[in-house]
């Protein structure tokens, strides 16, 4: 899009949505999970954008990466400890 500069933006944060349930706001092609949030200071809004964009975007091709395989990550901890088998100690409590 014209006016929306390509580089020097700053990722506020990451989200998970769980599905790849929104567009990349950048290249406006690509269908997102995790959604980094990007910043400007030449730039009044705020954008939502995939981690390939967010890569170009900050110049950066570790970071973005980072941050959403932590999310990953958690995600699947989370899925990994609901699913877990407990056991019970000897004194009644679960293990």
């Amino acid at each position: 899009m014209p006016g929306v500069p390509h580089k020097g933006w700053t990722c506020t944060s990451v989200d998970d949505l769980g599905a790849p349930d929104q567009v990349c706001e950048m290249c406006e092609t690509q269908d997102i999970r995790y959604v980094h949030h990007m910043e400007h200071p030449d730039y009044p809004e705020g954008l939502g954008v995939g981690c390939v964009c967010a890569e170009n975007m900050e110049n950066d091709y570790e970071g973005p990466r980072r941050r959403e395989r932590a999310l990953r990550n958690a995600a699947q901890r989370k899925q990994r400890w609901l699913s877990r088998k407990w056991k019970v100690s000897t004194k009644g409590m679960p293990i």
